[in-house]
């Protein structure tokens, strides 16, 4: 109510022009896909209002998420000023929202911050760093992210945080040949979440697939433990 009220008042005080800036307040509230048309209807205007009202410390935290997601839909390379400083942001959740508009930019800039965030404090941007690398098929991030998989950071004490089973997908979906050790390791992990992907990095790896892919996991990762002739579990 407030807002709206705000909006209003806007729209009968405020000098000619200012009926702009309400229509993308009104704007930044709507669906991805209007927003990205209309906004590209007013590019010069669109991109100031953005810049300001993504590091604007009085907007809310969804105003400026919108504002910065929106940047990497309607021209991440206008907007690569306002995204790097997204990404070096004290808030994870701009960082996090510099990460999804990454993925429309070039896409060896989007691997680049994207294996770069891996080593972010925040769990939740180091995650969507991962998911980047997936959707980007970054296979050339594969020995980074096996290094991740085992760094402290992402365990709480010695409990796997959810990251990992992000990690061990991308690994089984980059999986080179010759990993097979790699992937054994992560048969046996005590995280139950990363075996039906260790299973897969095996297949991938290997090009054998041992069981029915409807098979429970447990069986499927004992089959495989027998093959790689691990007796003790």
């Amino acid at each position: 109510m407030k807002r709206i009220l705000s909006a209003l008042l806007l729209a009968c005080s405020a000098p000619a022009g200012a009926e702009a800036l309400v229509s993308m307040d009104s704007l930044l509230e709507r669906p991805m896909a209007v927003r990205v048309r209309e906004f590209a209807k007013v590019q010069d205007k669109a991109h100031t209002y953005l810049a300001r009202v993504a590091f604007d410390p009085s907007a809310t935290l969804t105003e400026r998420w919108r504002a910065v997601t929106t940047m990497g839909r309607l021209d991440p390379l206008r907007f690569r000023p306002e995204l790097d400083k997204a990404l070096s942001s004290r808030d994870w959740y701009m960082r996090n929202a510099a990460l999804i508009a990454l993925q429309t930019d070039e896409r060896a800039r989007a691997v680049a911050w994207s294996m770069r965030m891996l080593e972010d404090r925040a769990l939740v941007v180091r995650t969507q760093a991962v998911r980047n690398l997936i959707d980007l098929n970054a296979r050339e991030s594969e020995p980074i992210l096996w290094q991740q998989i085992a760094a402290k950071r992402n365990f709480r004490g010695r409990e796997s945080l959810w990251i990992r089973t992000h990690i061990a997908e991308a690994l089984a979906y980059f999986a080179a040949e010759g990993r097979s050790r790699h992937f054994q390791k992560l048969l046996l992990d005590s995280d139950e979440r990363l075996h039906k992907w260790a299973i897969i990095g095996l297949e991938n790896s290997t090009g054998m697939k041992l069981t029915a892919g409807k098979e429970p996991v447990e069986i499927r990762r004992q089959k495989w433990l027998t093959r790689l002739g691990v007796t003790s579990i």
